[in-house]
């Protein structure tokens, strides 16, 4: 029997969670056959002749290899309403409590969540927490390492010393390369799954600006996929990968806007290109155009607005309460559009997020400092890359070496300096094809955190994972980019914490303070369709069932045992980290490469009063010049 708190209490996050102690037998009988040290016929038998389930080993370790996808009974019949249609959101970066602090404001949401599961303690459990992982994750129910490797927006390749295309060129998309690396990967995909069994229906996936986000969202399998780019003067649709998007769609004027010359925030216009709000507005037309049109069985969107205000707003919760106001505005137009098509009652709704966000001024490592010391013991062409996507940086440090031999001996060089709001540094072990990471040191820290970045970490641990990984305390980010505050990707909760509601047939309402992740996302869909789930290394979220599939609920407390300490443990160090630096017990400092430029009016100024003082100079060297001659021909010197 999985527990819960069943009732929202305004959607309010708690440290603890709710399994009751009644629990723990079964929890023991559980982990009997989640042993990844038992063989496969072990598990088969302690499992019992009357439950067909075939696990990996890597079931709750994402450490483990995977020669196969994960393989779940498909649910017997319990009387329970099916889901014949699913509707899936990601806000952007959403963080929980822009709900909780606006939820007076947000009607609609707050009546879907009324007939809602709210996962108050949802996490994105895995590295690194960015937009193309994240949307790959939770389009997939794989790891990043098992998903063809999108760990980051780009990654190291020691083969060539060169860095890989990035997921952050709509080219990479066009031709087909970010598709290949999934397909090639052999995760299964949402999408695919879906089309395996409804394979005359559409499953699209689709965004704004957020191309990198659609993509991986959609993956190999997806019927169509759109974005939304400049184009002569108009924000308008376009196709993204090979599948065309109708060209009904494509062509409906009503569906794109002229772009303004401002959009009265203070989110800069190349970030959001449209008034607060209505670039997310119009994905949701989009999707509602489709939807009275071609009735997608899937509808899998991605919203990016609440990510450019996290990122750039000087004005961070106001603007996002506007950004959310209006997102439950284009809601109650999505749910009216499903109750006109008549399958509202058919319809699983999520909404969830890819990331958290932080905002941080001058709680930085100094990156400029780590890659110059590097550099200074390996060579001044020693690295491949640092970080990816942009010189702004995440709330970590990913270093990809030209030499993986020198991790080791590098990582403990770099904890060895103690840099400025260092939680943690690791670096991966290659050796003998392997790809496990190793501690170099860490910050006073418990065992239970170093446990949770372990974690964390092996959900990286293949071949584009970085050398080193340099994990922040909480609130802290790279150095560089100081116009832009908002930052996430990290093993901070600020990063990790994340957005996860479930509403529609079958779903069992209340809070749940079970530790869901981003990878269970996609089995819980396919479960909830009458589908047997394929993700390899996700977990159906049993205790949003009405009517659970027994052993999907003891694979979850088995999870959630061990899940809770992560979270537990990420949330006492970020609680401990913000009572430090509100006591100023945090370094706050800016680096050299943040220093502010010195205005022209302040140059000019400091270039006048160096001509003076030079001018000054001058005249006093040709007095004392003058003096000498003088004295040289025998003229009398007079003060």
């Amino acid at each position: 029997m999985l527990t819960d708190c069943s009732t929202h209490e305004e959607t309010g996050t708690h440290v603890g969670d709710c399994h009751d102690t009644g629990d723990e037998a079964h929890v023991a009988e559980a982990s009997s056959y989640l042993n990844p040290r038992m063989s496969r016929a072990q598990m088969l038998q302690s499992l019992g002749s009357g439950a067909a389930l075939v696990l990996t080993a890597g079931a709750l370790r994402p450490d483990a290899a995977h020669a196969a996808p994960r393989s779940l009974a498909a649910e017997p019949a319990t009387g329970a309403a099916e889901a014949g249609y699913v509707c899936l959101i990601v806000l952007d970066g959403g963080r929980p409590d822009y709900i909780t602090k606006n939820l007076s404001a947000l009607p609609n949401l707050a009546s879907l969540l009324r007939r809602s599961r709210w996962y108050n303690r949802a996490w994105v459990g895995d590295l690194m927490s960015i937009t193309p992982p994240g949307h790959a994750v939770i389009g997939t129910g794989s790891l990043p390492k098992n998903d063809g490797g999108i760990v980051n927006w780009d990654w190291g390749i020691h083969s060539t010393g060169k860095i890989s295309p990035t997921t952050q060129a709509v080219e990479n998309y066009q031709n087909g390369w970010v598709f290949n690396l999934m397909k090639e990967s052999g995760t299964p995909t949402l999408a695919g799954v879906i089309r395996k069994k409804y394979p005359n229906e559409p499953v699209i996936a689709g965004s704004g600006a957020h191309f990198h986000a659609a993509g991986p969202l959609g993956g190999p399998d997806a019927s169509w996929i759109f974005s939304y780019q400049r184009s002569s003067g108009y924000w308008e649709p376009f196709t993204l990968g090979p599948q065309p998007v109708p060209s009904t769609l494509l062509n409906d004027r009503s569906l794109r806007v002229k772009l303004p010359s401002s959009n009265h925030s203070t989110v800069p216009l190349t970030y959001d290109p449209l008034p607060l709000g209505q670039q997310d507005s119009l994905v949701v037309d989009f999707a509602i155009k489709a939807l009275q049109t071609h009735r997608p069985r899937a509808m899998m969107i991605n919203l990016p607005e609440v990510d450019a205000v996290g990122h750039w707003s000087g004005k961070w919760y106001t603007e996002e309460a506007t950004v959310y106001r209006s997102f439950d505005r284009s809601l109650g137009r999505l749910i009216d559009a499903y109750k006109a098509q008549g399958i509202y009652d058919k319809t699983l709704f999520v909404i969830t997020a890819d990331h958290g966000m932080v905002q941080s001024k001058n709680r930085v490592i100094d990156r400029v400092a780590v890659e110059d010391q590097i550099r200074t013991d390996l060579g001044q062409k020693s690295i491949i890359l640092t970080n990816g996507g942009g010189s702004a940086g995440p709330t970590m440090t990913a270093i990809w070496l030209k030499n993986p031999a020198n991790n080791a001996h590098m990582a403990h060089a770099i904890f060895g300096q103690h840099y400025d709001n260092v939680s943690a540094v690791f670096f991966m072990n290659r050796d003998n094809g392997g790809h496990t990471y190793e501690m170099a040191g860490v910050e006073q820290a418990s065992a239970d955190l170093v446990k949770t970045y372990e974690y964390l970490l092996s959900t990286d641990a293949g071949p584009t994972g970085p050398d080193i990984a340099i994990l922040l305390r909480e609130n802290a980010r790279n150095s560089g980019m100081p116009e832009m505050p908002g930052r996430h990707g990290g093993a901070d909760w600020g990063s990790q914490h994340v957005t996860l509601i479930l509403s529609g047939p079958g779903v069992k309402t209340g809070t749940s303070n079970a530790p869901a992740r981003l990878v269970d996302i996609a089995p819980t869909i396919e479960r909830f369709m009458g589908m047997t789930p394929e993700a390899r290394d996700g977990l159906v979220l049993a205790d949003a069932f009405q009517r659970p599939y027994s052993p999907d609920a003891g694979i979850q407390q088995q999870s959630d045992a061990e899940m809770n300490v992560y979270v537990n443990a990420l949330i006492t160090r970020a609680q401990h980290d913000v009572a430090l630096a509100r006591q100023g017990l945090l370094p706050n400092t800016v680096p050299a490469d943040e220093q502010p430029p010195i205005h022209w009016k302040r140059r000019l100024a400091v270039t006048a009063a160096g001509v003076g003082v030079l001018g000054g100079a001058s005249a006093g060297l040709a007095k004392a010049v003058a003096a000498v001659r003088r004295q040289e021909s025998d003229l009398n010197w007079e003060e």
